[in-house]
This record gives C-alpha cells, sequence and structure tokens, in this order.
C-alpha cells in the first residue's frame, strides 16, 4: 500500500467507520468480498464503491463522503444478503436496483 492509501485507509478507519459489526459478521462478509469479481486484490478495495475491504466488511454504520450521509453498511451489489438495503440506497442515488 503506498503512503497515499496508508493515510486514507487511517482516514476512512477514524472517520468513515461510525460504528462496527461483530467479528463473525465480518469475517463472513471478508469471505465473500475473496471471492468477488468486483474486488480490486492487489489494493484490497471494492472496484464499485472503493472501499477498503478490511474496513468496510467490519463497519455496521458508515459515513459516505461523496454522498454526505450516513449509511447502513452494505454491499452495493447486494452479495451480503443484503439487497434490500442496497437498493434503498440505490434508488436515493438513481441507481438501476439489483434484481
Amino acid at each position: 500500500m503506498t503512503i497515499t492509501e496508508q493515510v486514507k485507509h487511517y482516514l476512512a478507519k477514524t472517520i468513515i467507520v461510525k460504528e462496527w459489526v461483530d467479528g463473525e459478521t465480518a469475517d463472513a462478509r471478508f469471505d465473500i468480498c475473496l471471492k468477488c469479481e468486483y474486488r480490486d486484490a492487489e489494493e484490497n478495495k471494492c472496484t464499485v464503491c472503493t472501499c477498503f475491504l478490511d474496513l468496510k466488511t467490519q463497519s455496521r454504520v458508515n459515513w459516505r463522503p461523496s454522498k454526505n450521509r450516513n449509511e447502513i453498511t452494505h454491499c452495493p451489489m447486494g452479495k451480503w444478503n443484503d439487497k434490500e438495503i442496497a437498493n434503498e440506497y440505490r434508488a436515493l442515488d438513481g441507481l438501476k436496483l439489483l434484481t
């Protein structure tokens, strides 16, 4: 990880993540992300939402700077068995809903 990415990671951990989930939930989410076609393995980030996967999978609530809102942390593709939540935010953002 470059120094720039390290700084972004630190800021995400201290500013963006608002609440944390239990370890079992984080591990289950991370296992899904490890197999996902949207994972950038080199940076360990999601190519859809650009989040650091080690932080996102541990987060219950996060602040999304690009939308200036707190969100229930979810997989933007609904892969964490959270399609309903993903679709709520997709509707807010004017994106096509997941089926």
